[in-house]
């Protein structure tokens, strides 16, 4: 019998998948999993606007799917954990082995 889990990590784990339900997120976590980045590298090269960038990763980081730090003027984010690597991988490498 599988074991059940709590209403809270259902609730997380929902939280998760609804912030990586929107494709700019995805396209920008994707990047991330490639190395940490400032706002405005992440737009120039998925040419998105900063606002619209920085807008996508305070919902990536309320879902703790990404964590930021000050450089100077700069704030440069990066994938939170390993886990969150995984997870988006699987999911792509999931997604393209369907197609």
């Amino acid at each position: 019998m599988a074991e059940s889990i709590n209403e809270q990590t259902v609730t997380y784990v929902t939280d998760i998948f609804k912030a990586l339900s929107e494709g700019n997120r995805l396209r920008i976590m994707h990047l991330l999993i490639q190395g940490e980045c400032s706002v405005g590298h992440i737009a120039h090269t998925l040419n998105l606007s900063q606002s619209n960038v920085s807008h996508q990763l305070r919902i990536l980081k309320q879902a703790h799917l990404v964590k930021s730090n000050r450089h100077g003027q700069s704030m440069i984010y990066q994938i939170d954990d390993t886990h969150v690597t995984t997870l988006i991988k699987q999911a792509i490498h999931h997604a393209s082995h369907k197609q």
